[in-house]
């Protein structure tokens, strides 16, 4: 088995029910009325669609720099339970550690539609795919963004009374090209960068001791497939902890700080805070 792909097969495995009732209630057998409701995460991508509004704000650490992230993470609407659509407008800050100045501006946006074939209220399980694109909204110089780019998804959840199991996996591919890089010796011509290809996979654990309040566990994982990385061809890791709390009605608030677990890491750590509104 593809090592890159392995987490979210088992995230799958873990998610998606069996047996003949699933099939059963696929056809219109057991639905109840009820609603397919999974707990919200914080870098997984949910497996339901909703209408909400989102704000996030994130602190990201590496060796070099530190960026202060934050945006409307989430604006979206759905029209249907089993179809949606969302917009992210990323802001950014980086502050380089050198003697580089500070600069700041929107990154690059991104429209996803989200379709949900299996949608199973009897057995709290949703699968869902989908296409994610990204515009080259962000200043490439000032290493905002600058890339336009293509990623189908797919998203599984299932829940579990009061535990719950989501995950997703991305492939993005990127449809421009970055800016031709300087030859290292004289005489010798720029080189053409290569288009960047990207696996990213997640899987959430969430547990509800008591109403309004969740204990959140992710994983995430990034590879780099092809492109002028350095982490190229390394599986990034990282564990991902977190608190969500429901203050009011339709309103939610949730914190978690990403950790990587490997050597290969593109930061030390990713504090990550998101306000959401559901409507």
């Amino acid at each position: 088995m593809n090592a890159r792909a392995s987490l979210f097969v088992v995230g799958l495995a873990l998610v998606i029910p069996g047996g003949p009732s699933s099939a059963i209630a696929a056809e219109g057998g057991e639905t109840g009325g009820e609603e397919v409701s999974l707990p919200p995460t914080l870098i997984t991508e949910g497996a339901t669609p909703a209408t909400e509004a989102e704000g996030t704000f994130t602190l990201t650490r590496s060796q070099t720099e530190r960026t202060y992230g934050f945006g409307f993470s989430s604006l979206q609407y759905a029209p249907v339970p089993s179809f949606g659509v969302k917009l992210a407008i990323p802001f950014a800050v980086r502050d380089p550690r050198d003697s580089e100045p500070t600069v700041g501006g929107i990154g690059d946006v991104s429209v996803m539609a989200k379709y949900v074939p299996l949608l199973l209220p009897a057995q709290q399980f949703a699968l869902s795919g989908g296409v994610k694109l990204t515009f080259p909204t962000g200043s490439e110089r000032r290493e905002l963004g600058g890339m336009l780019a293509v990623a189908p998804f797919l998203a599984a959840g299932k829940g579990l009374g009061p535990f719950s199991l989501q995950a997703d996996v991305f492939y993005s591919w990127q449809l421009n090209r970055g800016p031709m890089i300087p030859a290292e010796e004289e005489g010798e011509e720029p080189i053409r960068p290569e288009k960047e290809q990207q696996l990213v996979a997640n899987l959430t654990a969430t547990y509800s001791p008591v109403e309004r309040l969740g204990l959140i566990l992710e994983l995430n994982s990034v590879t780099m497939t092809q492109g002028e990385d350095p982490l190229k061809e390394r599986v990034q890791l990282y564990l991902t902890p977190g608190m969500s709390v429901e203050p009011a009605k339709g309103w939610n608030v949730r914190a978690g700080i990403q950790l990587p677990i490997t050597s290969a890491k593109e930061f030390d750590y990713n504090l990550i805070v998101i306000l959401t509104k559901g409507f």
